[in-house]
C-alpha cells in the first residue's frame, strides 16, 4: 500500500498536542492555526465531559511544519512522528484522535501501524531462530 494524502488534507492538516485533561494527540482539518485550536479544543472538552478552559494544547503544527522537521521517507507519514533521535524516529503518535473523517489520513494511520506491526513480527521472528 501507498496512500498519498489528498490536497485536501496537506493544505489544511493541522496536529495538535493536548497536556489536559489527558496527554494525547489530535489531527484536523482547519483554514488556520487559530481555527484548529478552538476545534481541537471545543471537541476535546466535549469528548471527555470537561469544560473548554480545562483543556490544555501545545505544539500545534501544520502538514508543512511536520514534512520539514521530519525524517521518514515518506513525507505524509511525517505528521505521525513524535520523537526524533539520531535522525531515526523514536516514537510514532500512539491512538491519536482523528477530528477529520479524511480518507488518506486514515489509510496512512493504518499503513502506519501495518508497517509497525510487521516490524515487531520480523523481529520476534527473529529472535525465536
Amino acid at each position: 500500500m501507498n496512500t498519498q494524502f489528498s490536497e485536501q488534507c496537506k493544505s489544511r492538516l493541522y496536529r495538535l498536542k493536548f497536556e489536559t485533561p489527558v496527554e494525547s494527540v489530535a489531527f484536523v482539518l482547519a483554514d488556520s492555526r487559530e481555527a484548529a485550536w478552538r476545534i481541537g479544543k471545543t471537541v476535546m472538552a466535549v469528548l471527555l465531559g470537561v469544560g473548554v478552559q480545562h483543556v490544555s494544547l501545545h505544539d500545534i503544527r501544520s502538514f508543512r511544519e511536520l514534512v520539514r522537521v521530519g525524517v521518514s521517507d515518506d513525507e505524509d507519514m511525517r505528521v505521525f512522528e513524535l520523537a526524533i533521535v539520531g535522525g531515526k524516529v523514536a516514537e510514532w503518535t500512539h491512538a491519536p484522535y482523528f477530528l477529520t473523517d479524511d480518507a488518506t489520513l486514515l489509510g496512512k494511520w493504518a499503513e502506519l501501524r501495518a508497517d509497525l506491526a510487521a516490524d515487531v513480527a520480523r523481529t520476534a521472528l527473529r529472535r525465536a531462530k
